[in-house]
């Protein structure tokens, strides 16, 4: 959308920098609620792994822990621990520190390519992207219903296009329902890197999953009466390309919620079909206690 200026690239957000004995720093951007959004520590976590492995690698799997909020106004320092460098495989420990305290740990693998089995579920046939609106047209066509603070948020450039099938975005109320899907795709145009690719999907991942355990109860994430939170995270790549570029179908559901918390799951289809990663998320969705 052009009427909006980028503030910022993911290809320079996700990057980190190296400081040394496997210590790297992240950037930064400007939040409105001065917190951190999950995606970006998750992704600059595993960029940061990424950059202590042998290119001949690709990850295949993290596992992420959100420990404490992150604070915009301050940097984040990434220390990597090397746990195994095999022939197949190699594992790293990431901790996420802000203020001399931890926010954040992944532990990620890392694996060669090899030959095996293959087989994968269907993707749902839904209606393409093309027929959709994006999140910017959506918050204008639902202004009315929407609280203002909201809606300024929402009207703004977004670095990851976001097209909710049948008009059911993770800011709108809608029907009761277990279920919830999306077409996503970076709106900027990245570099031929496989690993910056498969960090713009982590941090696409985390945009929308936690308020799918929300919509068995017809709620949203802004409620004021409800307190939401990313717990963990859990995610697979199964695909040794992975192209941000073009559109991917999110389609996610909550098999339970209880305890004050939501498990959500999702899987991420190439628009040709084929199934690219896999995640898994339990959040905080807390009743707020006058």
């Amino acid at each position: 959308m052009s009427e909006f200026t980028p503030t910022y690239f993911l290809n320079e957000l996700l990057d980190v920098d190296p400081m040394g004995d496997d210590t790297f720093v992240g950037h930064r951007v400007a939040s409105s609620q001065g917190r951190v959004f999950g995606g970006q520590v998750l992704a600059q976590a595993l960029m940061a792994a990424t950059k202590t492995v042998d290119e001949s690698k690709k990850v295949h799997s993290c596992h992420n822990y959100f420990i404490r909020p992150g604070d915009c106004d301050f940097p984040i320092e990434f220390e990597v621990y090397r746990d195994l460098d095999g022939r197949s495989f190699s594992n790293r420990r990431v901790v996420a520190k802000q203020k001399g305290k931890p926010i954040f740990s992944l532990i990620a693998s890392f694996q060669s390519l090899e030959a095996g089995y293959e087989h994968q579920m269907e993707m749902p046939n839904v209606i393409g992207p093309d027929e959709l609106l994006n999140e910017n047209e959506l918050a204008l066509k639902y202004q009315a219903d929407m609280p203002d603070k909201l809606f300024d948020a929402l009207n703004r450039y977004r670095t990851i296009e976001l097209k909710p099938i049948d008009e059911k975005a993770h800011f709108l109320r809608s029907t009761q329902s277990s279920e919830q899907a999306a077409w996503i795709r970076a709106r900027e145009d990245l570099p031929d890197n496989q690993e910056m690719h498969r960090g713009v999907l982590a941090y696409a991942t985390d945009l929308t999953l936690l308020s799918t355990c929300a919509r068995p109860h017809e709620l949203v994430w802004w409620d004021t009466h409800l307190s939401t939170a990313s717990i963990d995270h859990a995610l697979w790549f199964h695909s040794q390309n992975i192209d941000m570029n073009e559109w991917h179908l999110y389609v996610m559901d909550t098999p339970w919620s209880g305890g004050g918390r939501g498990l959500n799951r999702g899987s991420i289809f190439s628009q040709d079909g084929h199934l690219v990663a896999s995640v898994a998320q339990e959040g905080l969705i807390r009743i707020k206690q006058d």
